[in-house]
């Protein structure tokens, strides 16, 4: 994971000089951006993909920099039985931008913590064929988190864009039945985003 991480950053540092040629007309300093969203996630070391409602609020300190928070609240895992009972998580950070005529291009690194509660699974053979499981739910804890974030937002005009953002978020759990739970995922965020300048140009 660690080389694939790398990988992303050296294109992400290759594509910054192409993207940093052209002014971006919409992006400048005291830009505000926010969005809402469903976003799946794809667990990296369990065959499970999990459901967030997303929040979003950014805001530009200078032309190329930003400050950002995301919140993750946890719907449900697509599989049954589920791991999880609860994974949401809050993250904030720096973002680094380069931004081309109405796209921007950017990067970013946000920490933050996430409220975990894993089920612990029995599963059971029923009558036949037939296999039970039972799952419980397992203590709740604040877990810290580390992400990495990249994507690229097209500005419609002065309060529309649209988004496409790939987040990797890497969490444990300490304490489950089965010792550490890994929480490493992959969440997809796309859509319609607001912006307005909150600053004279």
């Amino acid at each position: 994971m660690g080389k694939r991480i790398a990988l992303v950053v050296l294109i992400a540092l290759g594509l910054s000089k192409s993207y940093a040629q052209d002014s971006n007309p919409f992006i400048a300093q005291g830009l505000l951006k926010g969005t809402a969203t469903i976003s799946p996630a794809f667990m990296l070391n369990h065959p499970i993909e999990n459901i967030y409602i997303n929040g979003e609020l950014e805001y530009f300190t200078e032309k190329n920099i930003s400050v950002r928070g995301d919140s993750y609240w946890f719907l449900s895992s697509q599989q049954k039985p589920s791991l999880l009972n609860q994974n949401s998580f809050i993250v904030a950070g720096a973002l680094y931008h380069f931004p081309k005529k109405n796209f921007d291009y950017f990067i970013g690194f946000q920490p933050g913590v996430s409220l975990v509660q894993p089920y612990v699974v029995y599963v059971h053979a029923g009558p036949g064929t037939l296999i039970n499981w039972v799952d419980i739910p397992d203590q709740t804890k604040v877990c810290p988190t580390i992400s990495a974030i990249t994507g690229i937002t097209y500005y419609v005009g002065d309060y529309f864009n649209f988004f496409l953002n790939v987040r990797y978020t890497k969490s444990r759990y300490f304490g489950y039945d089965s010792g550490e739970l890994n929480l490493d995922q992959l969440i997809l965020s796309g859509g319609l985003g607001f912006n307005i300048q909150t600053k004279k140009k």
